[in-house]
This record gives structure tokens, sequence and C-alpha cells, in this order.
């Protein structure tokens, strides 16, 4: 099975998660970039998001996946802001055809849950959409038992 862990990390953490992941499965890692970069600023990051999502704005993405077609199962890493996944993630599910593929949502957050995020992803694409893991405390053992 050809495994592509895909993620938006907007401060190191989920592609720290992302990268973990990768070690774990063996998978090939790419990293969602947005032709705009988000500022550094947790301030003036959230008021970008947030219009983002008011206004249902997808940031426009630089560079893809190659042979994304080739892939069997997706990693969808993200980090949690607004109880979901940010609209860089939605941008990219949107782009591409995960008809007959198992999808796996996982993501960083301090505090808030995946639940709402992976139903989102799963209205976003066609693929089997799995349980979400929030990779905060995840050890092996548990990652090895969400993808089985």
């Amino acid at each position: 099975m050809k495994t592509l862990i895909v993620y938006f990390s907007a401060s190191g953490k989920t592609k720290k998660a992302a990268e973990r992941l990768a070690d774990i499965t063996g998978g090939d890692l790419y990293g969602i970039c947005t032709k705009v970069v988000y500022p550094e600023s947790y301030l003036k990051k959230l008021a970008i998001a947030r219009r983002e999502f008011k206004d249902r704005k997808y940031p426009k993405l630089v560079g893809d996946v190659e042979d994304f077609a080739s892939y069997d199962r997706v990693l969808i890493g993200f980090p949690v802001w607004f109880g979901t996944c940010p609209m860089a993630v939605s941008a990219f599910m949107k782009k591409h055809d995960f008809t007959g593929k198992e999808v796996f949502p996982f993501c960083t957050s301090g505090s808030s849950g995946i639940t709402k995020a992976s139903a989102d992803i799963a209205a976003d694409c066609e693929g089997d959409v799995r349980e979400g893991l929030r990779m905060n405390k995840a050890d092996e053992e548990d990652i090895i038992l969400w993808l089985s």
C-alpha cells in the first residue's frame, strides 16, 4: 500500500508530527504551501485565518504532489483552527480526487479535538475517511492501531 503524508503546518508542530508518521509508515511527505505565507505572529495569523473562514476563501496553493493518483492511503495533517482544518487543507482536498483512497486525518492542537475537522474533510472528498487522530500525545502503538 503506497502512503502519502500531506500536512499543513503553521508553527512546525504539524510538520514534526508528519515526519514522525513518515518514519513509522515509510510514506512520502508533502507539505501544503500557500502562495501568501502566513505571518509568524499568532494574532496576525489568527486574523487572516478568521477572514478566510468568514469569507470561505481558499488560499492559492503553491506546487503539487507528483502522481497523486498512485497513492492508496493519504494521511492529512493540520493544526486545528476554529475547531476544524485550515482553509489551505480544504483547498488541497478540493484540488484532488480521493476516490478509492483511504484518508486518515491527523491534527496537532493544544485543546481542540479532531471530530469536526474529520467530518469537514469527509465532506470535501470522495475517499474513505477514517477516524482522525490528535497527535499531541500519541505514541507509536496508538499510531499503528489508528492506521490498522
